[in-house]
């Protein structure tokens, strides 16, 4: 888990419920899942972030601290993608020049769940980055 860039970007990472110091070390992950809606919560060293997810309108809507995401599911040759399509933050929506620049993505392998994330704001740089893999019981489900 990588620290945002830079001082200014500590105060999103701080909304976001992100961690605000680089570490090393596992990240733990709990997935609920609910009709309508899953509840994600990942451990990292010394602190923990929550976010719901919803599907609306064909789109996956993430409600993470003070920001609501969305994004679009897109299947590119062998891993997953999660292109960000808006923001609202506070209930107003983010103005494009201001937008986010998120990569998020998973791919499948010998069991495991691979995933990269990382969110950067225009003018202050890298706000949350993390990567690593969730292992699976039952490598069946990930064909």
């Amino acid at each position: 888990m990588d620290a945002p860039a830079s001082l200014a970007a500590r105060c999103p990472a701080r909304c976001l419920g992100s961690p605000v110091r680089a570490q090393e070390g596992p990240i733990r992950f709990e997935l609920h899942a609910q009709p309508g809606r899953e509840v994600w919560t990942r451990h990292f060293p010394g602190q923990t972030m929550r976010s719901t997810l919803r599907l609306r309108g064909g789109q996956v809507v993430e409600q993470l601290g003070a920001a609501r995401l969305s994004f679009t599911l897109v299947a590119v040759a062998d891993r997953l993608e999660m292109r960000h399509a808006g923001m609202r933050f506070l209930g107003v929506p983010c103005p494009r020049w201001l937008m986010p620049r998120i990569v998020a993505e998973e791919t499948a392998s010998a069991g495991r769940l691979h995933f990269r994330v990382q969110a950067a704001v225009p003018l202050i740089g890298v706000v949350a980055s993390y990567r690593g893999h969730l292992e699976v019981g039952d490598a069946s489900c990930l064909n």
